[in-house]
């Protein structure tokens, strides 16, 4: 009965349904329960209503997560974004639904009682906004949605009691709007190309299919081997980094443009890869720190619980390993011991850092920081990765053929220009 009860929530591949635009909308009707918890916490007295709700958004969110699939092994990126997707929703589920005093925001003082309704449009704009804030989107939409977004749609917690230690990286755009559409343009533009320039050379590489392949090239002999799997590495992490940071600058793009939202609403999402001296401050500064509290409440808190400091290292770094590696069960993969290990080492570094801390009174940091750091993320960094490329993540679709500059044009444009300069030759 439990194996029957476990299927009905996590259905094997061969009996999942295919995905089409038609079932697009069931397979992500878990929102609607998310959201209408999201609105539950902003307001006062809902935490037993949020307790009883929590199963139901979590039961949805599997079931309609691994109820469908894509047949196309080639789209397997897009497969572990949905897997991504529920794990997130599942997490910020559980933080709303334990969150006893609901959640505020940086100088809120209580929340608003769920009977209270207010009809902002009657108020008129300026009102409006002084009531629920300088937020734009304010105006024009209903208080109770207004709140469900909010709160539903951030990631960091920038402003929010839930996120107040979060670091948020120095802005390297200019504030003045039009400025900021300009650079956040740019950005975009530079950011695609590498993520495809990436992506193409990536594929191009022997034995890198959509089912299997490897970073390690069997036919290379050793040193040179593992100096170009460490350049596919390198550029599957910058892949990824740039990747998030894309969507990102997309959305912000969106808010400032059509929501009128101001730039420094949209403060970087990651730091500097290149500078960070230590193992701690790569992951907590330089590295993006979108799921930074996705991961705190999956496990971090948990381990505070268990084991104090060390046990929050260890229950986040734990719980990303989890969160990545079940989101791939989604695109049809099993679980790979692999990617747990390349986690857990990193949490052993960051322990080795504090107690270096501890022993000596001196962070790690300079050029020995910097090689400590390599070691870590560069040199067990691939254990992960090929843990991935061995399952065809290497082989999928990141950037869609009809969107690759580099394979419409500057491809097609090396052959001309090498076609041409032969026959000059000859």
């Amino acid at each position: 009965a439990a194996a029957l009860a476990y299927q009905q929530f996590i259905a094997p591949w061969e009996d999942r349904e295919r995905l089409t635009w038609s079932t697009y909308p069931q397979a992500h009707l878990y929102l609607i329960p998310y959201f209408f918890l999201a609105y539950l916490v902003r307001r006062q007295g809902t935490h037993l209503v949020r307790l009883l709700l929590l199963p139901t958004v979590v039961a949805m969110s599997l079931r309609c997560t691994f109820r469908y699939k894509i047949d196309d092994p080639r789209m397997a990126w897009y497969e572990w974004d949905r897997g991504l997707l529920a794990f997130f929703i599942i997490a910020k589920s559980i933080d709303f639904a334990f969150a006893k005093d609901g959640r505020l925001k940086l100088g809120e003082k209580q929340l608003r009682r769920s009977h209270e309704f207010s009809d902002t449009r009657r108020r008129g704009s300026e009102q409006a906004t002084a009531l629920l804030g300088r937020n734009p989107a304010a105006r024009f939409l209903p208080r109770c949605i207004f709140d469900a977004l909010e709160v539903g749609l951030t990631l960091r917690g920038i402003g929010w009691d839930f996120g107040r230690y979060t670091p948020v990286p120095p802005s390297t755009r200019p504030p003045e709007r039009r400025a900021y559409i300009r650079a956040t343009a740019k950005n975009i533009l530079y950011k695609h190309l590498l993520i495809d320039l990436i992506d193409t050379v990536t594929k191009s590489l022997p034995g890198i299919t959509t089912t299997s392949g490897t970073i390690y090239l069997q036919d290379v002999a050793s040193p040179q081997r593992y100096v170009i799997s460490t350049a596919i590495h390198l550029g599957h992490g910058l892949l990824i980094f740039s990747g998030v940071a894309l969507v990102y600058d997309c959305m912000s793009l969106v808010g400032v443009i059509f929501f009128n939202q101001s730039p420094t609403w949209w403060p970087p999402i990651h730091g500097d890869l290149f500078q960070a001296r230590a193992l701690h401050d790569f992951w907590a500064k330089s590295w993006h720190q979108s799921l930074r509290y996705t991961f705190l409440t999956l496990g971090g808190f948990l381990g505070q619980w268990l084991a104090g400091g060390l046990g929050m290292v260890f229950g986040c770094f734990l719980a990303s390993g989890l969160f990545h590696e079940l989101a791939l069960v989604v695109a049809g993969k099993e679980l790979d011991v692999k990617v747990f290990a390349f986690f857990l080492i990193q949490a052993i570094g960051i322990v080795l850092e504090k107690a270096f801390k501890a022993l000596t009174g001196r962070k790690v940091g300079g050029f020995l920081g910097l090689a400590w750091t390599a070691t870590f993320v560069l040199g067990f960094g691939q254990i992960c990765t090929d843990a991935w490329f061995s399952r065809g993540i290497g082989g999928a679709i990141s950037i869609p053929p009809f969107l690759s500059i580099i394979r419409l044009l500057v491809l097609p444009l090396i052959r001309t220009a090498v076609t041409y300069s032969r026959l000059y030759i000859v």
